[in-house]
């Protein structure tokens, strides 16, 4: 799945993303932004602090 996304905390369209097919069978994408760290999903812009679906978890300093 190919995006033009920015991050919605700064802005910056420096994202890694994770395609994957939702419970609901759709195709979704999460995305963390290598700026700023936040982990987001593409569609609705939820963010999260530790995903379950991408195993992101923002807690642990890298």
């Amino acid at each position: 799945m190919e995006c033009n996304c920015r991050c919605i905390n700064c802005k910056s369209p420096n994202l890694t993303s994770n395609d994957f097919v939702a419970s609901d069978g759709y195709e979704d994408s999460h995305h963390t932004c290598k700026t700023c760290g936040v982990h987001f999903n593409h569609l609705d812009g939820e963010q999260f602090k530790f995903c379950d679906t991408c195993g992101h978890n923002s807690t642990i300093k890298k």
